[in-house]
């Protein structure tokens, strides 16, 4: 059986001889050895945080490594047995039909962000050819319109523009 009165009779004795040591020594050395003590404590706590997550992440690896080792191998064996099932049987083998995949396609195309038109207007010269805001050129429509109203919309980003046309008097 285990004595414990011994065994804290031991410890008694060495926790007398660290006091008593530790008491001899003048103040700023007892001062160092506290802050020796508590820079040790603090370095062994990120050490140990550092390791526990090391052995963290290297679970989370393996074991994510493992799952898609195990889904390629069961998708891989899925595949062949399907394959040789309809090779086997003389089944055709089902097509997917392109047609929904296109639509598909076309509606995540459809689901552009539309920009609103700003309602800040942009005094331009009349014979600007591109945008200021995001250098998109004009086109022939846009700088006619630009000439016939005055007023024109950026296609690409939404910014107004205005023209004031200056007629000059010849004298």
């Amino acid at each position: 059986m285990v004595d414990w009165n011994s065994i804290i009779d031991q410890a008694l004795v060495y926790w007398e001889e660290f006091a008593s040591w530790f008491l001899n020594i003048p103040i700023y050395g007892q001062i160092l050895v506290i802050f020796g003590a508590v820079a040790i404590l603090i370095i062994a706590g990120v050490l140990v945080y550092y390791i526990l997550k090391g052995i963290a992440y290297l679970v989370y690896y393996i074991i994510k490594g493992i799952y898609l080792l195990l889904k390629g191998i069961i998708l891989g064996i899925y595949k062949l047995f399907r394959e040789l099932y309809y090779d086997i049987s003389g089944k055709p083998k089902p097509v997917k039909d392109k047609n929904e995949e296109e639509v598909l396609s076309a509606n995540s195309k459809v689901s552009e962000q539309i920009k609103p038109i700003s309602s800040e207007l942009q005094i331009i010269n009349p014979n600007a050819a591109f945008c200021s805001e995001c250098g998109f050129q004009f086109s022939e429509k846009m700088l006619q319109q630009l000439s016939e109203n005055g007023l024109l919309y950026c296609v690409n980003c939404g910014k107004g523009y205005k023209s004031n046309l200056i007629v000059v008097e010849n004298y």
